[in-house]
């Protein structure tokens, strides 16, 4: 692939000509005029302005796949004009092999350039009203001839915006030339048409500054493009992404989220509301564009992968069509994260959601046997890490699964038979459920093992801790390092650094209500539990031991196999 030029004059003629377009992939039009003068200026300084990238393709792969394209905006209006017209579709056809341009990088600066050299710009003034119609004046972009290159100056070359009136009322010994006028002329017919009859002969700045504008934009082969050429937008996107650095940096979620705006005007504003809403439902948390989009084409019993193609017209308005619905399912699932304890602190993956909305959005209930069975299942997901790889895969999987089981009630049973990359299952051995004691500090992970062992507590009404039993500070050097040990030895260097990072381990944790966490704090266990009502609500305390520090092997040990039964018992 190698550098291609064409001067500015020939690009606008293409644009005009209907052989270069946008993409669905594209932001809408941002510039200021301010941008558009810097070009401009640049563009007269002989300064490069960028390569620009264009994907070559036929418009019969256009038709046949439904890419959505959009002409170039020429007459800018704050308020009739601000987003790019639609193309038509299907593209009219000549011949098979017909083909376009769709411009993957470098739309700013082109659409500018033809809005500068075609068209005009309707700014709202301020302090006017929207629906007035004088609020916008029609201004063109001129340049004013007299225009002198200083050292000192931010800007060599004065271009602006002025209406006809503004232009043609000289002050200040500045002389406005409509600049897309100059597009008409060849190098001859620049003199003796402009040149010559405006008496600019002898006026030499006048003479130099518009000869050096017909050279940069007619003569000069000033657009340095790169062609690519592919039957695939999402080959495109990739690309696209890569060299797309003007500006804000678009992701390729991003990129995809515009295809479906592009079918469904309201899409944007329906799932931002939607985001802001579930985001902020308890302790909050962190949903995107890519969980919604997914979700969609997972409950409408799509493709779920995150493809342009997969989001065609007829896909976008299903999820249009179906949108209370799925919303509805989606804030239903939310609200019962919220109810199990969850939140961005303590959700791993956000694509485990996903078979829950489904669930719900194709008539579950939320029985009591059915909720204690998705909070297993999503514990289950997260902690062996059923989404982490294959994800698409992993929810296809799921989703035909549920499919052949009762639509009303939730059951673990129904997926034990599915099969996950690596030869991953939802069922736990009981070596697996042990090994999980040694597998997991205090964080994400032990707080779901924790949910299911305190299936009671009302977590959407209180916050939740995960409290140390003997608490963390306990194991510091000062408190334990003349700690004598049940078999009558003082302990040893090895078992202290044992000791502190078991302390953080699922045997020594359990869920505490926030304020009373913050009660019991640094208290050692022993004296904690001799508070009568603490050691009654205490869960999974073995009896006929020491609660000192000094029984922390016994008491970890005595603990697990307590909480082990009882993990057993919901998971294997």
């Amino acid at each position: 692939m190698a550098y291609e030029k064409k001067s500015i004059r020939d690009v606008i003629e293409d644009i005009n000509s209907r052989k270069i377009y946008l993409p669905a992939i594209q932001r809408k039009y941002v510039w200021g005029d301010d941008q558009i003068v810097r070009l401009m200026d640049s563009i007269m300084l002989g300064y490069p302005i960028g390569t620009f990238l264009f994907w070559k393709v036929k418009k019969t792969v256009i038709n046949q796949k439904e890419y959505s394209m959009y002409e170039f905006i020429k007459d800018y209006h704050d308020r009739d004009m601000y987003k790019n017209p639609s193309a038509p579709q299907p593209f009219p056809i000549g011949s098979p092999d017909e083909t376009i341009w769709a411009v993957l990088d470098g739309q700013q600066r082109l659409t500018s350039l033809y809005i500068a050299l075609q068209g005009s710009m309707s700014r709202k003034l301020p302090n006017k009203r929207w629906k007035n119609d004088d609020a916008f004046p029609k201004k063109e972009l001129y340049f004013d001839l007299h225009s002198e290159r200083t050292d000192d100056d931010d800007i060599s070359y004065e271009f602006k915006f002025l209406t006809k009136e503004d232009a043609e009322n000289h002050k200040d010994g500045k002389l406005w030339f409509l600049v897309k006028d100059i597009l008409k002329y060849s190098a001859e017919d620049l003199v003796t048409e402009i040149i010559l009859p405006n008496g600019w002969a002898t006026d030499k700045i006048a003479s130099k500054n518009i000869s050096l504008l017909h050279t940069r934009l007619v003569g000069d082969q000033i657009i340095n493009y790169f062609e690519v050429e592919k039957d695939s937008i999402d080959s495109v996107l990739d690309i696209f992404v890569r060299v797309n650095s003007g500006g804000t940096v678009l992701s390729k979620s991003d990129l995809l989220f515009s295809t479906i705006v592009s079918h469904w005007d309201k899409a944007r504003d329906e799932i931002d509301k939607l985001l802001a809403e579930i985001n902020k439902t308890g302790e909050g948390y962190k949903f995107t564009n890519d969980f919604i989009m997914r979700t969609c084409l997972y409950l409408l019993d799509m493709s779920v992968t995150l493809k342009v193609e997969t989001f065609k017209k007829e896909s976008v308005l299903q999820i249009r069509d179906n949108w209370d619905s799925i919303k509805k399912a989606i804030k239903d699932t939310v609200n019962l994260l919220n109810e199990f304890g969850f939140n961005s602190e303590n959700i791993i993956s956000y694509v485990a959601v996903s078979p829950m909305v489904y669930y719900r959005y194709k008539g579950g209930n939320y029985d009591a046997e059915s909720k204690a069975e998705l909070r297993k299942y999503i514990v289950i997901a997260q902690v062996k890490q059923i989404f982490g790889t294959a994800s698409n895969s992993a929810l296809t999987g799921i989703r035909e699964a549920l499919k052949k089981a009762p639509a009303d009630t939730f059951s673990m049973n129904n997926l034990k038979g599915v099969r996950f990359t690596g030869d991953r299952t939802l069922k736990y051995t009981p070596e697996e459920v042990d090994a999980m004691f040694d597998s997991y500090e205090i964080g994400a992970y032990t707080f779901m093992l924790l949910s299911l062992l305190y299936p009671n507590l009302k977590y959407s009404q209180k916050g939740f801790h995960q409290d140390h039993m003997h608490p963390y500070t306990g194991f510091e050097e000062e408190k334990i390092k003349n700690l004598v040990l049940p078999n009558g030895s003082v302990i040893d260097d090895d078992t202290k650094e044992d000791w502190r990072r078991r302390r953080n381990t699922l045997a020594n944790l359990q869920l505490l209500e926030g304020r009373e966490n913050e009660s019991k704090n640094a208290t050692p266990l022993v004296e904690w539990l001799k508070e009568p009502e603490n050691k009654d609500n205490v869960k999974y305390l073995p009896d006929g031991i020491s609660y000192d520090l000094f029984n922390f092997e016994e008491f970890m040990q005595k603990r697990q196999e307590l909480m082990s039964m009882q993990l057993k018992t919901i998971l294997v």
